[in-house]
């Protein structure tokens, strides 16, 4: 089956509300991160919100990248 639509695909497809339990929001300069906490107290990137289209260029918020735990996380 191939499916044409302008809609996400975590409308389509939900995933389970506990997937997001080790997600949160955190500020940064162009926006908002949404990371996840993975071994050892440190953090993931998953997605950024921003306006800026020049931050979505900036390779410090490409997902997958990891963040160290530190007091601007808690």
């Amino acid at each position: 089956m191939i499916l044409y639509t302008h809609v996400p695909l975590e409308h389509i497809f939900p995933e389970d509300a506990s997937a997001y339990q080790s997600q949160m929001t955190i500020s940064c300069p162009e926006g908002h991160l949404i990371v996840e906490q993975i071994d050892g107290g440190d953090w993931r990137i998953v997605r950024l919100l921003s306006s800026d289209p020049n931050a979505f260029l900036n390779p410090a918020y490409e997902p997958g990248m990891v963040l160290r735990a530190g007091p601007v996380l808690r």
